[in-house]
Protein backbone atom coordinates (compact mmCIF):
# COMPACT_ATOMS: atom_id res chain seq x y z
CA UNK A 1 0.00 0.00 0.00
CA UNK A 2 1.01 3.31 -0.79
CA UNK A 3 1.92 5.92 2.08
CA UNK A 4 -0.48 8.25 3.53
CA UNK A 5 0.32 11.96 2.34
CA UNK A 6 -0.37 14.26 5.06
CA UNK A 7 -0.33 17.82 5.50
CA UNK A 8 -0.36 19.57 8.71
CA UNK A 9 -2.06 22.84 9.57
CA UNK A 10 -0.54 24.59 12.55
CA UNK A 11 2.67 23.76 14.49
CA UNK A 12 2.48 25.08 17.82
CA UNK A 13 3.50 23.38 20.86
CA UNK A 14 0.56 20.37 20.44
CA UNK A 15 0.87 20.17 16.67
CA UNK A 16 4.61 19.35 17.16
CA UNK A 17 4.78 17.29 20.05
CA UNK A 18 2.17 15.45 20.01
CA UNK A 19 0.71 15.34 16.56
CA UNK A 20 3.91 16.41 13.76
CA UNK A 21 6.76 14.11 15.51
CA UNK A 22 4.25 11.01 15.72
CA UNK A 23 3.39 10.75 12.45
CA UNK A 24 6.69 11.59 11.36
CA UNK A 25 7.58 7.96 12.92
CA UNK A 26 5.04 6.00 11.09
CA UNK A 27 5.81 4.11 8.14
CA UNK A 28 3.50 4.32 5.92
CA UNK A 29 3.11 8.06 5.98
CA UNK A 30 4.98 10.78 4.15
CA UNK A 31 4.86 14.21 5.15
CA UNK A 32 4.26 16.64 2.19
CA UNK A 33 3.31 20.01 3.67
CA UNK A 34 3.11 22.28 6.67
CA UNK A 35 1.38 25.46 6.36
CA UNK A 36 0.92 27.91 9.68
CA UNK A 37 0.82 31.74 9.85
CA UNK A 38 4.26 32.09 11.83
CA UNK A 39 6.49 31.52 8.92
CA UNK A 40 9.84 31.37 10.40
CA UNK A 41 8.60 29.36 13.26
CA UNK A 42 6.97 26.90 10.30
CA UNK A 43 10.18 27.14 8.09
CA UNK A 44 12.49 25.63 11.28
CA UNK A 45 9.68 22.75 12.29
CA UNK A 46 9.86 21.43 8.42
CA UNK A 47 13.20 21.34 8.60
CA UNK A 48 13.47 19.03 11.97
CA UNK A 49 10.92 17.24 10.63
CA UNK A 50 11.66 16.85 6.63
CA UNK A 51 8.49 18.51 5.29
CA UNK A 52 9.51 20.20 2.22
CA UNK A 53 6.62 22.27 1.27
CA UNK A 54 5.51 25.04 3.71
CA UNK A 55 2.56 27.52 3.32
CA UNK A 56 0.97 30.75 4.55
CA UNK A 57 -2.28 29.47 5.20
CA UNK A 58 -4.15 26.20 5.03
CA UNK A 59 -6.30 27.41 1.78
CA UNK A 60 -2.77 27.68 -0.35
CA UNK A 61 -1.62 24.46 1.17
CA UNK A 62 -4.77 23.03 0.04
CA UNK A 63 -4.46 24.23 -3.49
CA UNK A 64 -0.86 23.52 -3.96
CA UNK A 65 -0.37 20.43 -1.56
CA UNK A 66 -0.47 16.81 -2.88
CA UNK A 67 -2.15 15.43 0.47
CA UNK A 68 -4.83 12.69 1.15
CA UNK A 69 -5.17 13.82 4.85
CA UNK A 70 -4.80 17.11 6.90
CA UNK A 71 -4.10 16.81 10.44
CA UNK A 72 -5.40 20.38 11.72
CA UNK A 73 -3.81 21.64 14.92
CA UNK A 74 -5.43 24.83 16.13
CA UNK A 75 -7.90 26.31 18.92
CA UNK A 76 -11.11 24.61 18.48
CA UNK A 77 -12.91 28.14 17.89
CA UNK A 78 -11.09 28.50 14.63
CA UNK A 79 -12.37 24.86 13.69
CA UNK A 80 -15.76 27.22 12.57
CA UNK A 81 -13.61 28.79 10.28
CA UNK A 82 -11.23 26.34 8.50
CA UNK A 83 -12.13 22.81 9.09
CA UNK A 84 -15.14 23.13 6.17
CA UNK A 85 -12.63 24.27 3.41
CA UNK A 86 -10.53 20.54 4.21
CA UNK A 87 -13.91 18.77 4.09
CA UNK A 88 -14.71 20.27 1.26
CA UNK A 89 -11.43 19.56 -0.57
CA UNK A 90 -12.26 16.02 -0.09
CA UNK A 91 -9.29 15.63 2.34
CA UNK A 92 -9.64 13.30 5.76
CA UNK A 93 -8.88 15.33 8.29
CA UNK A 94 -7.68 15.13 12.21
CA UNK A 95 -8.82 17.91 14.29
CA UNK A 96 -8.26 17.91 18.45
CA UNK A 97 -11.01 18.32 20.65
CA UNK A 98 -13.91 19.38 20.93
CA UNK A 99 -14.89 19.65 17.27
CA UNK A 100 -16.43 22.98 17.36
CA UNK A 101 -18.30 25.11 19.90
CA UNK A 102 -21.31 24.91 19.50
CA UNK A 103 -23.04 21.21 18.78
CA UNK A 104 -25.16 22.67 16.07
CA UNK A 105 -21.53 23.96 14.35
CA UNK A 106 -20.68 19.76 15.16
CA UNK A 107 -23.64 19.02 13.30
CA UNK A 108 -22.53 21.10 10.27
CA UNK A 109 -19.37 19.84 10.02
CA UNK A 110 -20.45 16.25 10.39
CA UNK A 111 -22.59 16.66 7.19
CA UNK A 112 -19.96 17.67 5.17
CA UNK A 113 -17.94 14.56 5.79
CA UNK A 114 -20.20 12.09 5.86
CA UNK A 115 -21.72 14.06 2.34
CA UNK A 116 -17.61 13.50 0.51
CA UNK A 117 -17.11 10.24 2.42
CA UNK A 118 -14.35 11.10 4.67
CA UNK A 119 -13.10 10.05 7.66
CA UNK A 120 -12.86 12.92 10.15
CA UNK A 121 -11.36 11.88 13.47
CA UNK A 122 -11.97 13.77 16.99
CA UNK A 123 -8.66 14.35 18.52
CA UNK A 124 -10.33 11.92 21.52
CA UNK A 125 -7.16 10.37 22.60
CA UNK A 126 -8.21 8.94 25.86
CA UNK A 127 -9.87 6.48 23.79
CA UNK A 128 -6.73 5.13 22.02
CA UNK A 129 -5.16 4.24 24.75
CA UNK A 130 -4.59 0.56 25.09
CA UNK A 131 -6.24 0.39 28.75
CA UNK A 132 -9.29 2.18 27.73
CA UNK A 133 -9.54 -0.13 24.89
CA UNK A 134 -9.70 -2.90 27.38
CA UNK A 135 -11.55 -1.44 29.63
CA UNK A 136 -14.46 -1.11 27.12
CA UNK A 137 -14.33 -4.73 26.32
CA UNK A 138 -14.21 -5.96 29.78
CA UNK A 139 -17.19 -4.13 30.29
CA UNK A 140 -19.04 -5.20 27.46
CA UNK A 141 -18.00 -9.03 28.82
CA UNK A 142 -18.99 -8.49 32.07
CA UNK A 143 -22.43 -7.03 31.11
CA UNK A 144 -22.88 -9.61 28.59
CA UNK A 145 -22.56 -12.76 31.11
CA UNK A 146 -23.41 -11.45 34.56
CA UNK A 147 -21.14 -13.17 36.35
CA UNK A 148 -20.33 -10.25 38.42
CA UNK A 149 -23.92 -8.79 38.49
CA UNK A 150 -25.82 -5.61 36.91
CA UNK A 151 -23.64 -2.29 36.20
CA UNK A 152 -24.69 0.04 38.70
CA UNK A 153 -22.17 2.89 38.54
CA UNK A 154 -19.23 4.89 36.92
CA UNK A 155 -17.52 7.37 38.66
CA UNK A 156 -15.29 9.11 37.03
CA UNK A 157 -12.43 11.92 38.52
CA UNK A 158 -9.73 14.03 37.13
CA UNK A 159 -8.84 17.05 39.47
CA UNK A 160 -6.06 19.64 37.68
CA UNK A 161 -2.95 18.33 37.41
CA UNK A 162 0.51 18.44 35.17
CA UNK A 163 -1.02 17.05 31.83
CA UNK A 164 2.81 18.41 30.33
CA UNK A 165 4.71 15.30 32.36
CA UNK A 166 7.82 17.48 31.74
CA UNK A 167 7.87 17.15 27.82
CA UNK A 168 10.09 19.33 25.97
CA UNK A 169 9.46 22.98 24.69
CA UNK A 170 8.53 22.93 20.63
CA UNK A 171 11.01 25.15 18.21
CA UNK A 172 9.85 29.05 18.41
CA UNK A 173 11.05 31.10 16.74
CA UNK A 174 8.81 34.25 18.31
CA UNK A 175 7.46 35.31 15.16
CA UNK A 176 4.05 36.55 15.79
CA UNK A 177 0.91 36.96 13.80
CA UNK A 178 -0.57 40.62 14.54
CA UNK A 179 -4.05 39.35 13.30
CA UNK A 180 -5.93 36.18 12.23
CA UNK A 181 -8.06 36.40 8.91
CA UNK A 182 -10.19 33.37 10.39
CA UNK A 183 -13.63 33.91 12.67
CA UNK A 184 -13.79 32.39 16.13
CA UNK A 185 -16.71 30.98 16.80
CA UNK A 186 -19.12 32.64 18.80
CA UNK A 187 -21.18 30.30 22.14
CA UNK A 188 -24.43 29.72 21.90
CA UNK A 189 -27.05 32.70 22.12
CA UNK A 190 -28.31 31.92 25.45
CA UNK A 191 -24.99 32.36 26.90
CA UNK A 192 -24.31 35.20 29.22
CA UNK A 193 -20.20 36.84 29.36
CA UNK A 194 -19.57 34.75 32.93
CA UNK A 195 -21.72 31.59 31.14
CA UNK A 196 -19.22 31.47 28.19
CA UNK A 197 -16.23 31.66 30.06
CA UNK A 198 -17.81 28.69 32.27
CA UNK A 199 -18.78 26.57 28.95
CA UNK A 200 -15.35 27.60 27.53
CA UNK A 201 -13.51 26.19 30.34
CA UNK A 202 -15.79 22.70 30.64
CA UNK A 203 -15.53 21.97 27.08
CA UNK A 204 -11.66 22.81 27.24
CA UNK A 205 -10.45 20.86 29.81
CA UNK A 206 -13.63 17.68 30.57
CA UNK A 207 -14.76 17.15 27.04
CA UNK A 208 -12.86 14.01 27.21
CA UNK A 209 -14.27 12.70 29.65
CA UNK A 210 -17.35 13.40 28.82
CA UNK A 211 -16.64 11.14 26.05
CA UNK A 212 -14.58 8.89 27.82
CA UNK A 213 -18.08 7.72 29.48
CA UNK A 214 -19.76 7.03 26.36
CA UNK A 215 -17.12 5.03 24.94
CA UNK A 216 -16.47 2.80 27.99
CA UNK A 217 -20.16 2.13 28.72
CA UNK A 218 -20.85 1.47 25.01
CA UNK A 219 -24.18 3.54 25.40
CA UNK A 220 -25.34 7.30 25.30
CA UNK A 221 -26.56 9.30 28.64
CA UNK A 222 -27.93 12.46 29.66
CA UNK A 223 -27.21 15.21 32.38
CA UNK A 224 -29.74 15.02 35.15
CA UNK A 225 -27.66 17.29 37.86
CA UNK A 226 -24.94 20.05 38.01
CA UNK A 227 -24.01 20.77 41.13
CA UNK A 228 -23.78 24.72 41.73
CA UNK A 229 -19.99 24.94 42.27
CA UNK A 230 -19.46 22.87 39.23
CA UNK A 231 -17.53 20.33 41.36
CA UNK A 232 -19.78 17.83 39.90
CA UNK A 233 -21.97 16.25 37.21
CA UNK A 234 -24.70 13.54 37.46
CA UNK A 235 -25.96 11.83 34.69
CA UNK A 236 -27.75 9.00 33.60
CA UNK A 237 -26.99 6.32 31.07
CA UNK A 238 -29.98 5.11 28.58
CA UNK A 239 -29.43 1.31 30.31
CA UNK A 240 -30.24 3.43 33.65
CA UNK A 241 -26.29 3.94 35.13
CA UNK A 242 -25.74 6.05 37.63
CA UNK A 243 -22.78 8.59 36.42
CA UNK A 244 -20.42 10.56 38.16
CA UNK A 245 -17.98 13.20 36.93
CA UNK A 246 -16.05 14.84 39.62
CA UNK A 247 -13.83 18.24 38.71
CA UNK A 248 -11.99 20.38 40.18
CA UNK A 249 -12.25 18.76 43.74
CA UNK A 250 -8.58 18.77 44.72
CA UNK A 251 -5.61 19.95 42.58
CA UNK A 252 -2.02 18.01 41.96
CA UNK A 253 1.37 19.39 41.37
CA UNK A 254 3.65 16.84 40.24
CA UNK A 255 1.20 13.84 38.99
CA UNK A 256 -1.85 13.05 37.07
CA UNK A 257 -4.62 12.09 38.35
CA UNK A 258 -7.40 10.38 36.45
CA UNK A 259 -9.46 7.83 37.39
CA UNK A 260 -12.74 5.74 35.90
CA UNK A 261 -14.35 2.82 37.99
CA UNK A 262 -17.60 0.81 36.67
CA UNK A 263 -19.00 -0.76 39.59
CA UNK A 264 -21.09 -4.08 39.28
CA UNK A 265 -23.22 -5.84 41.74
CA UNK A 266 -20.24 -8.11 42.81
CA UNK A 267 -16.86 -6.43 41.44
CA UNK A 268 -15.96 -3.16 39.95
CA UNK A 269 -13.62 -2.53 36.81
CA UNK A 270 -10.99 0.32 38.05
CA UNK A 271 -8.43 2.39 35.23
CA UNK A 272 -6.04 4.73 36.08
CA UNK A 273 -5.01 6.76 33.40
CA UNK A 274 -1.67 9.04 32.74
CA UNK A 275 -0.77 12.58 31.99
CA UNK A 276 -1.77 13.24 28.56
CA UNK A 277 1.40 14.06 27.35
CA UNK A 278 4.00 11.09 29.44
CA UNK A 279 5.17 9.40 26.61
CA UNK A 280 5.51 5.55 26.80
CA UNK A 281 3.14 5.17 29.06
CA UNK A 282 -0.47 3.31 29.06
CA UNK A 283 -3.50 3.09 31.26
CA UNK A 284 -3.38 0.90 34.32
CA UNK A 285 -6.54 -1.81 34.49
CA UNK A 286 -7.72 -3.40 38.18
CA UNK A 287 -10.31 -5.81 38.44
CA UNK A 288 -12.13 -6.67 41.54
CA UNK A 289 -13.71 -9.78 41.39
CA UNK A 290 -16.43 -11.49 43.87
CA UNK A 291 -17.08 -15.26 43.81
CA UNK A 292 -18.14 -18.16 45.76
CA UNK A 293 -14.76 -18.95 47.11
CA UNK A 294 -13.38 -15.68 48.26
CA UNK A 295 -12.93 -11.86 46.38
CA UNK A 296 -9.16 -11.30 44.31
CA UNK A 297 -7.74 -8.55 42.27
CA UNK A 298 -6.24 -9.06 38.94
CA UNK A 299 -4.25 -6.39 37.42
CA UNK A 300 -2.85 -7.38 33.54
CA UNK A 301 -0.08 -6.14 32.13
CA UNK A 302 -0.61 -3.53 29.46
CA UNK A 303 2.30 -2.79 27.23
CA UNK A 304 3.35 0.99 27.37
CA UNK A 305 1.96 2.79 24.27
CA UNK A 306 1.31 6.58 23.95
CA UNK A 307 -2.11 7.08 23.52
CA UNK A 308 -1.09 10.37 21.32
CA UNK A 309 0.96 8.18 18.70
CA UNK A 310 -1.41 5.45 19.26
CA UNK A 311 -4.35 8.27 18.07
CA UNK A 312 -2.27 8.84 14.70
CA UNK A 313 -1.84 5.28 14.05
CA UNK A 314 -5.18 4.56 14.38
CA UNK A 315 -5.90 7.78 12.06
CA UNK A 316 -4.09 6.15 9.15
CA UNK A 317 -5.82 2.93 9.29
CA UNK A 318 -9.13 4.18 9.26
CA UNK A 319 -8.01 6.86 6.46
CA UNK A 320 -6.68 3.29 5.01
CA UNK A 321 -9.83 1.32 5.61
CA UNK A 322 -8.21 -1.15 7.93
CA UNK A 323 -10.31 -0.13 10.96
CA UNK A 324 -13.36 2.43 12.14
CA UNK A 325 -12.53 5.92 13.36
CA UNK A 326 -12.15 5.33 16.86
CA UNK A 327 -13.53 8.92 17.49
CA UNK A 328 -16.12 9.96 14.84
CA UNK A 329 -18.23 13.34 14.62
CA UNK A 330 -21.50 11.72 15.49
CA UNK A 331 -19.79 10.85 19.27
CA UNK A 332 -18.58 14.30 19.37
CA UNK A 333 -22.23 16.21 18.60
CA UNK A 334 -23.01 13.88 21.43
CA UNK A 335 -20.36 15.61 23.67
CA UNK A 336 -21.50 18.82 22.76
CA UNK A 337 -24.95 18.43 23.59
CA UNK A 338 -23.64 16.97 27.05
CA UNK A 339 -21.86 20.35 27.97
CA UNK A 340 -24.69 22.90 26.41
CA UNK A 341 -26.95 21.16 29.39
CA UNK A 342 -24.54 20.37 31.99
CA UNK A 343 -23.96 24.37 31.58
CA UNK A 344 -27.60 25.24 31.67
CA UNK A 345 -28.51 23.61 34.40
CA UNK A 346 -25.43 24.58 36.03
CA UNK A 347 -26.73 28.28 35.24
CA UNK A 348 -30.16 27.63 36.49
Amino acid sequence: MKKLKIGFVGCGSMGQLAHIANYAILPDVELVALADLRQETAREVAKRYRIHNVYNNHKELLEKADIDAVVAIMHFGLHYSVIPDILKKGKHCLTEKPIAVKASTAKSLNKIAIKNKLIYQIGCMKRCDPASRIMKEKIQEWKTNNKYGHLKYLRVSMPPGNWTFQIESPLNMNDRVDSLNFRYEETPDWMDQETRKKYISFVNYYIHQVNMIRYILGENYKVTYADPTGILMIARSDSGITIALEMNTYRVRDEWHEFYTACFEKGKISLSLPAPMARQHSGKLEYYKNGKNGAIYEAPVIPPKWSMLEQARLFVEAVQGKTPCISPTGDAIKDLEIAEDFIRLLCE
